[in-house]
């Protein structure tokens, strides 16, 4: 019986990770609107090199900034409503 508990519990905290990370992605948009092209540029020119950088690679960048910045995000609402749940259960 402790088993399936904890599976559960895992489950659950899977689907809230993947849910949250979804809400987040949606909230946050595409990352055109909030990601200077600038920077794009500046950061594909320090990584790929001053003249090879193309469409593909651009929207490369884009997509892995969005990636990252989402994940980070999700990261830190999940910890802190972990440990804001854990606090409520031990009252």
């Amino acid at each position: 019986m402790a088993v399936l508990q904890t599976l559960a519990r895992r489950a659950a905290k899977t689907v809230f990770f993947i849910a949250s990370s979804i809400a987040v992605g949606r909230t946050l948009g595409p990352p055109e609107n909030w990601v200077s092209i600038n920077f794009v540029h500046q950061l594909g020119r320090a990584i790929y090199g001053p003249g090879d950088i193309g469409a593909d690679n651009f929207w490369d960048l884009m997509f892995y900034i969005d990636f990252l910045t989402v994940i980070s995000i999700t990261t830190v609402i999940y910890i802190v409503t972990m440990k804001l749940i854990t606090k409520i259960r031990k009252k």
